[in-house]
């Protein structure tokens, strides 16, 4: 069943929240419609519904809670035997795993979702299964596979006059290039990783023109600081501030991921542009922001970054402690990571015995800072 079918006017005032880049209200909004789909009996729409959850909680930065989800969503198209959708669900799951450190799971969804799309042959989620999967293969150091992949997506995206669909590709384009001049970096070639690095910057300029006139605003705020840091590498400070000043009088609410990449890649830049002052003051608040969402992941971030700015100052007893909390938050992290392993294990095999229908309209249970 296309998935225009099972929208309602609820699910498309929830699609606007979320275009907008008002995630929390869009998750808000999509609960309901998932609490009415379910008390109606309405699969295509508790999936659909879900399917968006999934990617609200994607870009909030709330990985668990999308990826139960998206889960979900994957196991009720399963049922409705909508092999596009079910694409859909497992590229965004496969996203989802990999912020959650699970290249594996993340690699298999990926790959299940482009074979999908293919067999489909489906425009429009090949191009978002391709994306995917380029992501994937970036974060496992294959970035010269994930761009050939996404440049197909951006290409599809063209050809369809989708502006906010290009934007997100190009964005991941940039990314991949990005990881290959870290690679070429890594390797002691300067040329190549500054001709890579070059390449990153002019695909994520327009990237940025195209999240513009498409109102994505997400893939908007992403890009300008995934610029600006770039720019900074490359020596471009100022130009990486006038792009982040650019980020700031955006109108939007950026939930808490965003606010963190925000102020770590200005403090970032200050400390390139030697203003270490203003830098010490950014990662302050990037710490002060990560403590009080309690997630230990932007937490032991802020801290790194922290004390890399007070060494830079010289202010040795200060940097000492922020680095003793770094490695103290590390350790937490690694310790945990069994945990998060657990839970995420406990969530695909309750969703996979429950009963056809009867997911919890409660999903998501959990809510993070």
């Amino acid at each position: 069943m296309p998935l225009s079918r099972v929208m309602t006017d609820d699910f498309i005032h929830a699609t606007q929240l979320l275009r907008a880049g008002r995630f929390d209200e869009a998750l808000g909004a999509f609960r309901l419609v998932y609490a009415g789909a379910r008390a109606n009996g309405n699969s295509d729409l508790m999936a659909a519904a879900l399917g968006e959850m999934a990617w609200s909680c994607y870009r909030i930065g709330d990985p668990e809670q999308g990826l139960e989800c998206a889960l979900a969503a994957r196991r009720l198209w399963q049922q409705q035997d909508n092999d596009v959708e079910l694409a859909r669900a497992l590229a965004v799951a496969a996203m989802l795993y990999l912020d959650l450190g699970f290249s594996d799971q993340a690699d298999a969804s990926a790959s299940q979702a482009l074979a999908l799309a293919i067999a489909r042959d489906d425009a429009g989620m090949l191009a978002f299964a391709l994306s995917a999967r380029s992501l994937v293969l970036a974060a496992c150091r294959q970035s010269a596979r994930g761009a050939r992949l996404v440049e197909q997506a951006v290409a599809i995206a063209a050809h369809q006059a989708n502006p906010a669909g290009a934007a997100y590709y190009l964005l991941n384009l940039g990314i991949c290039h990005a990881g290959l001049a870290d690679e070429a970096d890594a390797g002691a070639e300067p040329d190549r990783a500054a001709r890579e690095r070059a390449t990153a910057i002019e695909v994520t300029a327009i990237a940025i023109q195209y999240a513009q006139h498409g109102g994505d605003v997400w893939t908007l705020r992403v890009a300008l600081a995934n610029n600006a840091r770039l720019l900074a590498l490359q020596g471009s400070t100022d130009a990486a501030l006038v792009l982040l000043d650019q980020c700031a009088d955006l109108l939007d609410q950026p939930g808490l991921l965003l606010q963190l990449l925000y102020l770590d890649t200005l403090s970032a830049v200050l400390l390139r542009a030697g203003r270490l002052q203003e830098a010490r003051d950014s990662a302050v608040k990037a710490v002060q922001l990560a403590d009080s969402g309690d997630q230990l992941e932007h937490q032991v971030s802020a801290a790194g970054r922290l004390a890399e700015i007070l060494e830079a100052l010289g202010d040795a007893p200060a940097a000492l402690d922020q680095f003793k909390r770094y490695h103290a938050l590390y350790v937490r992290q690694a310790a945990s990571a069994a945990q998060r392993r657990a839970r995420i294990e406990a969530i695909g095999l309750a969703i996979d015995v429950a009963a056809p229908g009867s997911a919890d309209d409660d999903v998501p249970r959990r809510r993070r800072a």
